[in-house]
């Protein structure tokens, strides 16, 4: 018999419009990848404030313009130089390659007096040729990136040297004049020089690339871990080859700009701007980061040593002084830089466990039915699949009486139906399966942990439905992904509702949100037809388990943490949760409808007075996290497992338990299909299946949800 729930008359469960605290603040801004170019930017504001304080005009726009002229060549050689740098190479060829692809350009305009576009094309091909030569030998043979490149540079620049002194009177004395040339060298587009935007184009592509594009991923995954990338398919010799030439063509693009501007080249063309390359690098990235392209960091390095060397040349100082004005203070960014990226992820630890004070409701309704008041029933459940099955999180049932779940590598599987011993992978996920529900079509939806939510069809066919989720407004760290979807359930309409349990922990390390005892979960819907998801509730504490109501008028969602099971009225979500049932005796998994009209609650551990006690004091908690190794920290009973039978009003009415030292230990799920109750756990190697005196022998879920067949 169905009852159903007088929502007005349940209490009102506040949740938090947002959750502030400072050290969460701070956590959240040191886990922003771009902290790591905060002491880089920081010196450069630095440089800023000085010359501010020192310099009168030098920040004027026609000086900031000449700076933009002449800082094009060198931000476009250190893009280049942070594209080999992200592979794993380095390339000291570039100076050299620079000079020879000027010269290639000026060679081309004033001997053979070829149109502009195909100078253009000429330097891009001498650059182009050089990253060949140095991706032949560094990529695709193997040599050592160091020891080629500077074989690399002595040869180009030797060559450069003969070159450019047999030709250069002649270039020197040509008088062709070309409006596109000069256009190029000297012409403004929006009051900046054309270089500026070359630049800034060349800039915005190497940040999508590494951003978007495949070929950029694969750069830094080669550059990352070479080992792990060639595991992954990609083709790491063919990868860095490819790195090579595509700087190679950055740096012909500069030598064009360059001969465009200056309409010469002098023997000591491109002498030393490796090492200025290299210095800006070290300055923006904090060292060479092989697998890590920053692009912004990279041109905040780059523009931090352009202005200071200007500056201090401006100020009439003697060259070797203002080398070792520039090396002192390089030093001593790079020092303060080092040790920042060295304390960063400890002090990140140190803050990121953020505990509040919990108290939680005294545990109410089980009189007469705690594990040491009842005999352990469930020792008397048969043992499916036993060492076949890893973790099965949830377990679901068709209308044939096929049994399916997740394992913790990834599958889905298939018990036959008959006496479920037929036991076969359905389909490869990748994840983490955990809550498992049964659409109209006969369709499996699951929640994956680290992926989000996906369908898979009975003949093995995967679709990701979603991983994405509303950016929580007061958020300082970017929650639109779904870190640990949990559990689902469908409503008539299609709509699916699952839960996002932690927005701040993934599933290798779930246990330290219960340490926390934070709002940090979220309960979202998907709409199949729009393929939108929308947050329904924000700010839930550890939403796990979630179960329309037998008439499909309430969602019922388990606080795990919270020892309470909330309700949500599908009419007026926007209303919030209510406590359909509080004060459990332990912490709550999935819940799933019964046939009497009531539904089961599965208590994934139990509560106890000394967990209870810490989870009133945050620095307890705070303190044991940092002095106590984690096998020794205070957690929840998870050795007993146990389901509750509540009715239809959320009175608690039974309770099953397994012996302290039963196989069924910390159950999270159950189902009852034809008069039996089927049970799961994460950490079980099997499921058990129970009988159940007096249950319909032909009740199914699917047919409790979408009808007889």
């Amino acid at each position: 018999m169905t009852v159903s729930i007088d929502f007005a008359r349940l209490p009102k469960r506040p949740v938090p419009l947002v959750v502030l605290s400072p050290r969460r603040i701070i956590s959240d801004v040191l886990s922003k990848g771009w902290v790591e170019s905060a002491i880089p930017f920081l010196a450069f504001l630095c440089v800023v404030i000085g010359i501010l304080v020192t310099t009168d005009g030098y920040f004027a726009a026609a000086n900031l313009r000449n700076l933009a002229q002449y800082a094009a060549d060198g931000g476009l050689i250190v893009l280049a130089l942070l594209i080999v740098v992200a592979v794993g190479g380095i390339d000291l060829s570039v100076g050299s390659n620079f000079a020879m692809s000027a010269f290639a350009a000026l060679y081309c305009f004033h001997l053979l007096e070829l149109p502009v576009p195909a100078v253009l094309v000429a330097s891009l091909l001498t650059g182009a040729l050089i990253g060949v030569v140095n991706g032949v030998l560094a990529g695709l043979i193997g040599c050592g990136a160091l020891l080629t490149t500077l074989g690399t540079m002595i040869t180009v620049r030797g060559l450069y040297t003969l070159a450019s002194q047999a030709k250069l009177v002649e270039i020197s004395s040509s008088a062709r004049a070309d409006d596109l040339w000069d256009w190029v060298g000297f012409e403004k587009v929006l009051s900046m020089p054309v270089g500026f935007w070359v630049l800034l184009a060349v800039a915005t592509g190497v940040f999508v690339m590494f951003r978007q594009l495949r070929f950029g991923w694969h750069v830094l995954a080669v550059g990352g871990n070479r080992k792990a990338a060639r595991h992954g398919g990609i083709h790491v010799k063919l990868t860095i080859f490819l790195a090579y030439v595509l700087a190679g063509l950055i740096v012909g693009l500069a030598g064009f700009l360059f001969a465009a501007r200056q309409n010469s080249v002098g023997s000591d063309t491109g002498i030393g701007m490796e090492f200025f390359a290299l210095t800006a690098l070290v300055v923006g990235l904090g060292g060479f980061v092989p697998g890590r392209g920053a692009v912004v960091s990279a041109l905040i390095g780059f523009l931090t040593v352009y202005i200071l060397n200007n500056v201090l040349i401006n100020a009439g100082l003697r060259g070797d002084f203002v080398q070792f004005s520039m090396g002192a203070i390089l030093i001593l960014i790079l020092a303060i830089d080092v040790r920042f990226r060295k304390n960063r992820h400890r002090l990140l630890a140190s803050t990121y466990l953020d505990p509040v004070a919990v108290e939680t409701d005294p545990v109410r309704g089980m009189a007469g039915l705690m594990p040491h008041e009842t005999e352990p029933r469930l020792r008397r459940a048969d043992l499916l699949g036993a060492g076949q099955i890893d973790g099965p999180e949830d377990v679901l049932l068709d209308r044939e009486g096929n049994l399916y779940c997740g394992t913790r590598d990834g599958h889905i599987m298939r018990l036959a139906a008959g006496d479920l011993s037929d036991v076969r992978s359905l389909a490869k996920i990748g994840g983490r399966p955990l809550g498992l529900a049964m659409d109209r079509e006969g369709r499996i939806v699951a929640c994956v942990a680290g992926m989000g939510l996906v369908r898979v069809t009975m003949d093995g066919a995967v679709e990701l439905l979603t991983d994405q989720a509303d950016r929580s407004v007061f958020s300082v760290q970017d929650d639109t992904t779904i870190r640990m979807a949990d559990d689902l359930d469908i409503a008539p309409d299609g709509t699916i509702y699952f839960t996002d349990a932690t927005k701040r922990y993934d599933i290798g390390n779930w246990g330290l949100d219960l340490l926390e005892g934070r709002p940090n979960g979220r309960l979202l819907s998907f709409d199949p037809r729009t393929r939108r998801t929308r947050t329904v509730c924000d700010n839930l504490v550890f939403p796990n388990g979630v179960c329309l109501t037998h008439d499909g008028r309430h969602l019922l969602v388990a606080s795990t943490w919270d020892c309470s099971i909330l309700a949500f009225d599908l009419a007026d979500l926007k209303a919030g949760p209510r406590v359909f049932l509080g004060g459990l005796p332990g912490y709550p998994d999935n819940i799933n409808r019964a046939s009497d009209g009531g539904y089961w609650v599965a208590l994934a551990g139990m509560r106890n007075p000394v967990i209870d006690l810490a989870m009133k004091h945050p620095g307890l908690r705070r303190r044991m996290t940092k002095r106590v190794p984690p096998t020794n920290w205070l957690f929840g009973n998870l050795n007993i497992g146990g389901v509750l039978k509540i009715d239809g009003g959320g009175g608690i009415v039974d309770a099953f338990w397994d012996a302290p030292d039963g196989p069924l230990y910390m159950i999270t799920s159950m189902r009852e299909h034809r008069g039996v109750l089927y049970l799961g756990g994460v950490t079980n190697d099997k499921i058990g299946r129970l009988t159940l005196p007096g249950a319909d022998p032909d009740w199914t879920g699917p047919d409790s949800y979408w009808g007889k067949a």
